[in-house]
């Protein structure tokens, strides 16, 4: 916990209908709760740059006492990849949190111009040695990134990559569940062996894939929303998350 910054003491803030990022929380075995988001450093508003993530947080909506602020930090380069991702972790250890089944945060976006806040209810996932934060991010009109953001929380025995493939991309059709898109398809990999990156318990690493938005026969999919799965396929248990792409790019 520490200090708001100053447009959330001065009030100055604008609710939004929609998450600007997707949050996601685990409780550890000391019952803090760790949140994290992984999302653009830029929004499409007046004030893009993104300066100040923090949270009003409780274990319901009516007990939202606590403010926790997001340590952030960003990954991927102009020039070493297509966009930019902001990544934002931050601990929720009060009284509250230690009792807490879930946990309810109305959360504060600041720019240099503006201030904005959602909210949202975080169900609380399981610790896994691997945690993964997905996200979209349009490159332009007619690509989109799909990737995820892996977090390493600790190394299992005997975790490998059974070959040269070290994520894959699954795009289905929601209603109907036909997969549309996969990233293996005609792929060749190399068999070898090799370990699941990152290794470093605490360290991050960005996975992405682009999507232009067609199927495996090369036609355009129809404008719509579609169900991505993330997977780092791993032995003796493969990582996997799930996030829905709109098509086209927003």
């Amino acid at each position: 916990r520490t200090q708001r910054s100053d447009l959330s003491r001065k009030g100055k803030a604008r609710r939004v209908n929609e998450p600007i990022f997707e949050m996601q929380a685990v409780k550890l075995s000391d019952s803090t709760v760790r949140i994290s988001f992984v999302g653009s450093p830029t929004l499409r508003t007046q004030g893009r740059n993104i300066g100040w993530v923090e949270a009003v947080v409780g274990p319901n909506e009516n007990e939202l006492n606590d403010v926790i602020v997001f340590s952030t930090s960003t990954a991927g380069a102009p020039g070493a990849s297509a966009t930019v991702t902001l990544v934002g972790e931050a601990s929720w250890d009060t009284k509250a949190a230690l009792t807490s089944t879930h946990c309810v945060m109305d959360v504060s976006v600041v720019t240099g111009q503006e201030h904005l806040v959602f909210r949202v209810d975080v169900p609380y996932t399981k610790a896994v040695p691997m945690e993964l934060s997905a996200f979209t991010s349009a490159i332009d009109d007619t690509t989109i990134e799909v990737g995820a953001m892996a977090r390493r929380v600790f190394v299992p025995t005997g975790e490998y990559l059974p070959s040269s493939e070290a994520f894959r991309l699954i795009i289905s059709d929601t209603t109907t569940g036909r997969v549309l898109f996969r990233s293996d398809a005609g792929a060749s990999f190399l068999q070898l062996v090799t370990t699941v990156e990152p290794q470093s318990v605490g360290q991050m690493q960005r996975y992405v894939i682009p999507w232009n938005g067609r199927d495996l026969q090369g036609q355009r999919v129809a404008d719509g929303t579609y169900k991505a799965e993330l997977i780092i396929p791993a032995r003796p248990e493969s990582y996997q998350t799930t996030i829905s792409v709109p098509w086209p790019p927003k």
